[in-house]
């Protein structure tokens, strides 16, 4: 966690370090076998040098393009926008949420500003690895706090697939960019799980890639919504960023980022 920060810290570097790691090592052992064939000098040597420097600085240049929108101030503030806005048309702005994979509580906060009358709840798992980044509990508490919002929005640790809530607990749950990460067979059983602790009447808003989409073993959105559905929610809709004139840089789009919505079947309890 960084101590004593002004300002709001939400780990959107981690995007870049991977890409200056990756450019950077590749450049220098790209470098080094320049030296090595102007020297002539241990041909294996040579060899590796210049496959895994070319390699290295292949993978940072395409990951730079397929995500650098993850690190780009001004994509981060399109799609807060466009997600806020998205959201204010599906719900009222009133009750419990839940943020599945929260982070450092970007979306839970953000939530909670922009919902006066909404309590929300940031759940993660807050891995080890992400913790290298300052992606952790104590860091979204702080957060919270610089952001004046500490008092409506507290964090939990739990997992997606096994969340420590109960049935029809939250009137929203949303997730920003979580499901994919999370490696099960069919990832249907995380909407399965999330949908559990809507009440009856609530909405859902995931945001997230959805190409390719064999990870929910399913082959083309439409089979995607009817197999949610199933898990007893109404009015599924699928959004994709691109075709809703959200403007990303690289080739972010690649990835199908869209959200996916809808409401609990039944009456609002």
């Amino acid at each position: 966690m960084r101590k004593g920060a002004e300002k709001p810290y939400y780990g959107f570097n981690a995007v870049r370090y991977i890409t200056f790691a990756s450019v950077g090592i590749g450049i220098i052992i790209l470098a080094a076998a320049i030296i090595f064939t102007i020297s002539a000098y241990l041909t294996w040597v040579l060899i590796l040098c210049w496959v895994l420097g070319l390699i290295l600085f292949i993978a940072g240049m395409l990951w730079h393009l397929f995500m650098g929108f993850a690190s780009n101030p001004k994509d981060i503030e399109t799609i807060k926008r466009d997600f806020l806005n998205y959201l204010e048309g599906i719900w009222d702005g009133k009750g419990k949420v839940l943020d599945i994979g929260t982070g450092s509580g970007r979306i839970a906060i953000e939530v909670a500003k922009h919902f006066p009358e909404a309590q929300v709840i940031g759940m993660d798992i807050w891995s080890k690895g992400w913790r290298f980044f300052g992606i952790a509990k104590e860091q979204a508490e702080a957060n919270a706090g610089i952001e004046n919002v500490d008092n409506r929005c507290v964090f939990q640790q739990g997992s997606a697939l096994d969340m420590p809530f109960e049935d029809g607990e939250f009137q929203l749950v949303l997730s920003s960019f979580v499901f994919h990460e999370i490696g099960i067979p069919d990832r249907t059983e995380i909407f399965k799980e999330a949908i559990r602790v809507i009440a009856q009447g609530g909405t859902f808003m995931i945001l997230d890639t959805f190409r390719p989409l064999n990870g929910y073993k399913v082959k083309n959105v439409p089979e995607l919504l009817d197999k949610i559905e199933k898990y007893g929610v109404e009015n599924v809709k699928y959004r994709n960023l691109k075709e809703a004139s959200v403007r990303l840089g690289g080739i972010a789009h690649f990835w199908g980022i869209a959200y996916i919505s809808g409401k609990k079947a039944g009456n609002q309890a």
